[in-house]
């Protein structure tokens, strides 16, 4: 095999199929009981990070690709949990060609399906996009100081911001079929379906404005691998989500079939995600030739505040997923959901405080020893087998008793996402070993 096969393969290849399987099965499981909103979006972003930083990274004290800091598994864990606190529901209603202004009472309004293609494509860009935002952070080029910092916040914040004022401003920019459903838009308490089309429209304008905003500070610094980044992200899944349709044509193409396609959507709508993070990561991520790296070396400060971001991605976004997870599986075989709930979080709130406590107590005593001076993360292995482990055993755990066929079938779908997974990174995980001799797992 040449060389060049040999990075297409390491770089685009396994990169999109293995975040493609973790998106189809964390995806999936966003949606189901316990999780859903950013709770869900946490449960993949934890995973989706651990998995670009462990096949990333080297284990030289020198990283030669440019995002491969621990920083990104605290950075894809808050911007997607971040971009998941919204809803969905109501724009997959115009691919049947009805814009619903009282679902419960069957009220709706012919709406063109393009709409449809046009709002999943707006949901879509920032809800991967944001996460990519983040991720840009963590790239190794040109450290930000505190005025430049502030800046690129002021930049998502004020563009999202600005993005609601003008939806607060002129709704008819925004809000289908405006001018023809005016009276309908303006008594939303008879019209209950449409407030919720109107609230899930303003925040997908906002979170677009956010992910806009961010973008144009990195154009504006001339951070053209930042840029490519976040723009490869957002619009492959756009284009993905909109593709996809949430899967309203499989009723036609399967007529008569009870299955959960909702569920295959989500699963859908994950595997997009990792695809765009696939692609993005064969394009900005490559490895550099030595002479290329950053001349800068990493101090002790910097070394000790990238192992609390990594390990803080790990605790919030394992801690959450768990959480969400025995929730689930509560509210499935026991019930009282909202009972459990609480408790849940007041069990699991104090335990992460304490952790990123411990954590950071932890880090600012223990020097950096001679030993780790080549690696900063030398269980890395085991961090990320946790990971896969922890997450699709909740997985299965949410997942409804085998009795249910259609559940059965996600729980055997999941399984052999997870095996897939399990073969990537071991993959990897030799890969990196015959480069780095004398490894410590």
């Amino acid at each position: 095999m040449t060389t060049s096969r040999r990075d297409l393969t390491n770089d685009l290849i396994l990169p999109c199929l293995l975040f493609a399987v973790l998106g189809g099965m964390t995806w999936a499981v966003r949606g189901s009981s316990g999780y859903g909103g950013w709770l869900g979006c946490t449960f993949a972003g934890v995973t989706w990070g651990t998995a670009w930083w462990f096949i990333a990274r080297d284990r030289s004290g020198r990283q030669s690709r440019p995002y491969s800091s621990g920083w990104v598994i605290l950075a894809l864990t808050v911007g997607i949990a971040y971009a998941g606190d919204r809803g969905w529901m109501q724009w997959p209603h115009f691919f049947s060609n009805r814009v619903y202004t009282n679902y419960a009472q069957g009220a709706f309004e012919p709406i063109a399906r393009s709409y449809g293609f046009i709002w999943l494509f707006i949901a879509g860009v920032p809800w991967a996009g944001l996460g990519a935002c983040l991720l840009a952070w963590c790239s190794d080029r040109q450290k930000l100081g505190v005025r430049d910092w502030v800046l690129r916040i002021a930049c998502g914040l004020g563009a999202g911001f600005f993005a609601r004022w003008l939806f607060e401003n002129s709704p008819s920019l925004f809000l289908p079929l405006y001018d023809t459903m005016a009276s309908k838009y303006g008594n939303l308490s008879a019209n209950p379906t449409l407030g919720r089309l109107v609230n899930d429209t303003r925040e997908a304008v906002m979170h677009m404005g956010f992910y806009l905003g961010f973008l144009a500070f990195e154009v504006a610094r001339r951070h053209c691998r930042n840029v490519i980044l976040i723009l490869t992200v957002g619009l492959l899944n756009g284009l993905g989500w909109a593709i996809c349709q949430n899967w309203k044509w499989a009723p036609d193409v399967w007529p008569g079939a009870n299955f959960n396609w909702w569920r295959c959507w989500e699963s859908c709508g994950g595997i997009s995600i990792g695809i765009a993070l696939g692609v993005a990561y064969y394009i900005v991520n490559q490895r550099r030739h030595p002479s290329d790296l950053p001349a800068r070396v990493s101090t002790q400060c910097d070394s000790t505040w990238e192992k609390f971001g990594a390990y803080a991605g790990l605790i919030l976004g394992l801690g959450v997923s768990i959480r969400s997870g025995l929730k689930g599986w509560i509210n499935i075989h026991i019930g009282n959901e909202v009972y459990w709930s609480r408790i849940l979080w007041i069990v699991f709130g104090p335990l992460m405080i304490i952790a990123l406590v411990v954590l950071a107590i932890n880090l600012k005593r223990k020097p950096r020893s001679e030993q780790d001076q080549g690696d900063l993360f030398p269980r890395a292995y085991a961090l990320v087998w946790l990971v896969l482990i922890v997450q699709n055993i909740l997985g299965q755990l949410v997942s409804s008793p085998y009795t249910q066929w259609n559940e059965m079938a996600f729980k055997i779908y999941y399984l052999l996402l997870f095996l897939i997974s399990a073969v990537i990174v071991h993959y990897y995980h030799l890969l990196n070993s015959f480069k780095n001799p004398n490894p410590r797992v």
